[in-house]
């Protein structure tokens, strides 16, 4: 009696390893091909970005779709965070501050965008989503380039190039689901 209640339990703990462990495993192998066919998209930023936040592990791409634009979306209100506390800096000029209360504003309106964009991929207008996410993506270049323009060092570089590259990351998804559709 006591064997077979061990072999059973030892039967469940290897189903649910193997549930558990395919589910990790989507992550890895969806960053590693997206990293593999843009090279706006590293791998290990990709994987610990999705990893970090994650602590049921998606088991389906769509899952992962919506995960990534979560991520974005919580990025760019830090972004916003980050740039209300720096206009408060009186070491910027009049210009920066210009700058920075723009890209502010196209922070600020790339949360409702990424919602429009998870409305439209949960439809399964992946066209849509995809043109919404990529339009998200120039807003981070827009950013940089108006200190660029005025001859200004950006103090959100760093923050431009995260944010381009989470969308890289969920416009990649958005085209493996695509493809599987």
């Amino acid at each position: 009696m006591k064997l077979a209640f061990d072999l059973i339990l030892l039967l469940l703990i290897l189903f649910v390893f193997q549930v558990s462990s395919s589910g990790s495993d989507l992550i890895p192998e969806s960053c590693r091909n997206a990293s593999k066919d843009d090279p706006n998209i590293n791998y290990g930023f990709c994987v610990s970005s999705l990893e970090a936040i994650s602590q049921n592990p998606p088991s389906r791409l769509e899952e992962l779709v919506d995960m990534s634009v979560q991520i974005t979306k919580s990025n760019a209100t830090n972004i916003v965070s980050t740039i209300s506390s720096l206009l408060k800096d009186p070491k910027f000029s009049d210009y920066a501050k210009k700058c920075l209360q723009d890209c502010s504003e196209l922070y600020s309106d790339s949360v409702l965008d990424l919602d429009d964009a998870i409305g439209a991929f949960k439809s399964k207008d992946f066209n849509s989503a995809s043109t919404k996410i990529s339009a998200e993506m120039s807003s981070s270049s827009t950013c940089e380039d108006q200190f660029k323009d005025g001859n200004e060092t950006s103090p959100l570089t760093e923050d431009n190039n995260t944010y381009f590259e989470l969308n890289a990351m969920s416009l990649a998804f958005i085209q493996m689901q695509k493809q599987r559709s």
